[in-house]
């Protein structure tokens, strides 16, 4: 059994992780009229060689399955904000792209959504609490991509 102050972090990490994500997310909504997971998407294709991913590499990392990919990226395109591509390399895979207007329209939400990470979680956090945060949040996800087969 893990010993209390174990769990006494496990359960801030939790609380704390919901919290931030639905604050950002209502904030998101408010200043840049899309969620989070909008936000996360066009993150992930803008920084993106040739802004674009083939959509299992998209899914793997959103952590979405692919009928929760598939409605993610089909409201994206519905806005104009994203394309899918088919794959010239296999008929089964495509691609999610990133158009002018949806780099112009993350381009404009990131200054915003900085702003309030700044706010929000590196305001909360000290230059020595940054460095071992990073530290434990890398040697989990090490951990999870380890385990992630299992």
């Amino acid at each position: 059994m893990t010993d209390p102050a174990a769990r006494a972090a496990w359960r801030l990490f939790i609380e704390n992780s919901a919290r931030l994500q639905t604050e950002l997310d209502r904030r998101l909504r408010s200043s840049a009229g899309m969620c989070l997971a909008d936000y996360h998407v066009l993150l992930l294709l803008h920084e993106s060689p040739d802004r674009r991913l083939r959509m299992n590499e998209l899914g793997r990392r959103m952590v979405f399955s692919a009928s929760r990919l598939s409605y993610q990226v089909d409201v994206l395109c519905r806005r104009g904000w994203l394309r899918r591509e088919n794959a010239a390399e296999d008929r089964r895979g495509s691609y999610a792209v990133i158009t002018e207007d949806g780099a112009a329209v993350f381009e404009a939400a990131a200054l915003v959504h900085a702003a309030d990470v700044d706010e929000l979680f590196f305001h909360a956090i000290g230059d020595g609490d940054a460095a071992a945060l990073a530290g434990v949040m890398r040697r989990l996800a090490d951990h999870l991509d380890r385990n992630e087969n299992r």
